[in-house]
């Protein structure tokens, strides 16, 4: 299994490792700062480099392995150095930990349900239900959600067990349910004192370094179904 590093660390831009599996275009490691796609969040971008060579890497992906995606492959066991692109890999934190907060705050509000999201670097998305938003709904989860980024609350992350998860996590914010019973260890991200949801994937460190939230749209997207654009300022 590749030990992911941004789990720990989404601040980590390089990092070294040894290829343990090649294919047809692509490397497997044995540990990665890459963030491979899933959760609604796309997968990092970057270089490998070994021995005076440089590749691109243009997509990561778990399937099984962690698959990184590349143009030409090192020899298994060669030490390679990783090298992320970060305006892009910082820009995803900060669109994914400002998701977290207008899904809380429309919950609050509007007793909504986030039930699917998509996080990119210019503008990102998400689906609510039941919803039926008016203009001056969306000016409130605007307005209510730059109020809390002035208080630059921290941003955690750490496990809890699934127990103490179930406890803790409001069912309308996230259905635990629905994740498999094999799962035993949970990461949440907690935004501190407000929200708590388990999530894989990369945030910032605290509200301040997010700016302000614009929301640019509705659309709807069938019965009590609703999706919000928003963008980073």
């Amino acid at each position: 299994m590749t030990e992911l590093l941004h789990m720990k660390d989404c601040y980590l831009k390089e990092f070294s490792a040894k290829v343990v599996k090649t294919g047809e275009g692509f490397v497997v490691l044995d540990k990665t700062a890459f963030y491979p796609e899933g959760g609604g969040q796309e997968s990092d971008s970057g270089y490998l480099e070994w021995n005076g060579e440089k590749i691109r890497v243009v997509k990561v992906e778990k399937k099984g392995d962690v698959i990184h995606r590349v143009e030409k492959t090192p020899p298994i066991g060669s030490e390679v150095r990783g090298c992320i692109d970060w305006d892009k890999r910082y820009a995803r934190m900060r669109m994914h930990t400002a998701q977290h907060l207008v899904s809380y705050v429309a919950m609050k509000l509007f007793d909504v349900t986030t039930v699917g999201n998509q996080i990119h670097e210019e503008k990102s998305r998400i689906d609510f239900h039941p919803a039926n938003f008016s203009e001056e709904n969306l000016k409130k989860i605007e307005n209510e959600s730059n109020k809390i980024i002035e208080s630059r609350l921290e941003v955690k992350i750490y496990e809890l067990p699934r127990s103490e998860a179930l406890e803790r996590v409001d069912q309308k914010r996230c259905d635990l349910s629905r994740l498999p019973s094999s799962v035993k260890e949970l990461r949440m991200v907690e935004i501190s004192g407000i929200d708590v949801c388990p999530c894989a994937g990369t945030h910032v460190k605290s509200l301040g370094e997010l700016g302000k939230i614009r929301i640019l749209e509705k659309i709807n997207k069938g019965k009590d179904k609703q999706r919000i654009v928003y963008h980073l300022v």
